[in-house]
C-alpha cells in the first residue's frame, strides 16, 4: 500500500513570517509504519515542495487543527477526487466528526494517539477486510450513520516507539526557525497532562495520565539530532516537561556526559521551579536557556474559571528563581475568561509588565473543540469559521466585552507590553531582523488576521 501522509499549511503570523516547526506527529506515524515494512512519504504544505499527486497513492493521511480545518479539507477534496482513502486525525477531527463525515471526503477518523490505530487499519484496508468495528480508536460512516469503535489504550511505553522518521523530510527546509544563531528543532519526551486547564485539550486526547521516555531515549535523540542532522537547539515541546523534577535531571546530566552542545527550551510549572532549584541549576548546564511558563491571569478568580489553581505570589518568585539562574522567560497570559472585566485584563497586563519576562504571549480565549470550556460555552459560540480559531479572536458572545474591544484589548496588551523600555523594543526588533520581518510580513499577517485566510 502507497501512503502519504501531509500536514496542511499553516496559518495567520506563522505563516507571514515562514516560522515553520516540522510536524512531529507524521514523523512518529511514519517511524511505526516503516517499521512494520510500509513505504511511506510525508509532505508538508507549511514549507516549500511540489503539490503531490494523489493518483500515486491509496492511503492519504492528514494530521490537522483546528485553525487548519479549511486547508485540510482542501487536501482531503484533493486526495479523494484522485481515488484516495482518506485518513484524518489530530486534536480537531477526533471532536466534530460527523462534521467531517458529511463532506463526503473523509473516509476515516483515528482518535487519540495514532501510531497502533493507523497501523491496524491499515492492514485492514490492505486485506479487504470489512469488520473494521474491530479496531480500537476509529471512526466511520456506514450507510449514513457514524460509527465510532471503543477507544484504544494509550500506549504506556512510549520507548517501544521507534525514534521520529525525520528522514522523510528534508529537514534543511526548517533552519529558518531559530534559537538565538541556532537552528532549532522540537522533540517530545512525554504524552499525557494531569492538569485541569479547561482551554486545553490536551488531557482527552492524551489521556491525564502522564507518561514519560526514559533519559536515555531521549538523550539517544538528542544525539542523532546534533550528529546526523545537524540541529544543536530543540524545543522541548511536551506539556509537562519537568513534571518529575528527578528525570530532568537525568536527562540533563546524560546531555553533559554525552558532550552534547545542545541548548533548549521546554515549558513548566511555576510551583516546579520554586521547589526544584538544583534541578535549574543543572538544567542550566546542561544547555537549558528558555523556559515557558503559563500565568494566563492576574485576577485569582478568573484562574480558578480557566481550572488553574495557581498562586500569584508562586508566579512571582518563579520568575524571581528563573532571573536568578540567567534563564530567558517566555510567560503566556489568556484574555476574555467568561468572567473577565475590561478592569481585570488591564490588571493582567499590569501584572504582566511587572514580572518583566522576556517575551509575554497574549492571547484571547477559545473554546477549541474537545475541551471542556467549548462544552460550557458551545450556546454562545458565534461563528464556526475555524480559522478565527487562532486566539486572536473572539468568537464567542462574551457577557461583558464586545468582539471589537476585545481584540483592541489585545493590541493594546502587546504596545503597552512591547514599549514598556527600551530594551523591549529592542529585543522585538532583534526578533523582526533574525526572522526578516518587513512590510510584507506585516500585510500578509493583517489579510489573515481580518479575513481568515
Amino acid at each position: 500500500m502507497r501512503i502519504l501522509l501531509t500536514n496542511p499549511a499553516n496559518a495567520g503570523i506563522l505563516r507571514a513570517i515562514g516560522v515553520h516547526f516540522p510536524p512531529m506527529v507524521l514523523w512518529y506515524l511514519g517511524a511505526y509504519l516503516e517499521k512494520e515494512g510500509y513505504q511511506v512519504e510525508i509532505r508538508d504544505f507549511c514549507v516549500p515542495g511540489k503539490r503531490p499527486n494523489y493518483s500515486q497513492y491509496d492511503l492519504v493521511g492528514i494530521s490537522t487543527d483546528t485553525t487548519r480545518h479549511f486547508k485540510a479539507m482542501e487536501i482531503a477534496r484533493r486526495a479523494k477526487e484522485a481515488g484516495c482513502t482518506v485518513v484524518m486525525g489530530g486534536p480537531h477531527p477526533c471532536y466534530i466528526d460527523e462534521e467531517m463525515f458529511a463532506s463526503r471526503w473523509v473516509d476515516f477518523i483515528v482518535h487519540g494517539e495514532g501510531e497502533i490505530t493507523l497501523l491496524e487499519l491499515v492492514r485492514a484496508l490492505e486485506k479487504g477486510e470489512k469488520d473494521l468495528e474491530r479496531i480500537k480508536g476509529i471512526s466511520f460512516q456506514r450507510d449514513g450513520e457514524v460509527v465510532r469503535t471503543p477507544p484504544r489504550p494509550f500506549i504506556q511505553d512510549l520507548d517501544s516507539l521507534p525514534l521520529p522518521a525525520r528522514h522523510l523530510i528534508d529537514m534543511g527546509l526548517y533552519r529558518r526557525t531559530r534559537f538565538g544563531n541556532r537552528a532549532i528543532t522540537p522533540v517530545v519526551t512525554s504524552r499525557g497532562c494531569p492538569a485541569n486547564c479547561n482551554f486545553c485539550s490536551s488531557s482527552s486526547f492524551f489521556g491525564r495520565k502522564w507518561r514519560a521516555r526514559s533519559p536515555e531515549s531521549v538523550v539517544e535523540e538528542l544525539e542523532e539530532l546534533q550528529y546526523k542532522y545537524g540541529f544543536r537547539a530543540v524545543a522541548f515541546v511536551d506539556d509537562n516537561f519537568t513534571l518529575s523534577p528527578k528525570r530532568v535531571m537525568a536527562i540533563s546530566e546524560g546531555i553533559i556526559k554525552k558532550g552534547l552542545d545542545i541548548w533548549w527550551w521546554n515549558f513548566s510549572r511555576a510551583e516546579t521551579i520554586v521547589k526544584n532549584e538544583e534541578m535549574l541549576k543543572v538544567m542550566k548546564r546542561a544547555g537549558a536557556k528558555t523556559i515557558y511558563i503559563g500565568v494566563e491571569s492576574a485576577s485569582p478568580q478568573t484562574l480558578v474559571e480557566l481550572g488553574k489553581r495557581m498562586d500569584l505570589n508562586t508566579v512571582v518568585k518563579a520568575v524571581e528563581v528563573l532571573k536568578k539562574h540567567g534563564f530567558e522567560i517566555f510567560a503566556s497570559y489568556i484574555l476574555g475568561s467568561p468572567g473577565d472585566k475590561v478592569k481585570d485584563i488591564h490588571e493582567t497586563i499590569r501584572f504582566a509588565k511587572r514580572l518583566d519576562t522576556n517575551v509575554a504571549q497574549f492571547s484571547i480565549l477559545t473554546p477549541y473543540p474537545g475541551t471542556s470550556l467549548y462544552e460550557e460555552l458551545k450556546h454562545k459560540i458565534w461563528t464556526r469559521h475555524w480559522p478565527f480559531y487562532d486566539s486572536q479572536h473572539l468568537v464567542y458572545r462574551h457577557d461583558h466585552i464586545s468582539f471589537i474591544r476585545m481584540e483592541w484589548l489585545l493590541l493594546k496588551a502587546n504596545l503597552l507590553y512591547y514599549t514598556r523600555s527600551r530594551k523591549a523594543l529592542k529585543d522585538v526588533w532583534r526578533v523582526a531582523k533574525r526572522h526578516k520581518l518587513g512590510w510584507g510580513t506585516l500585510l500578509k499577517f493583517l489579510r489573515d488576521y481580518f479575513w481568515g485566510k
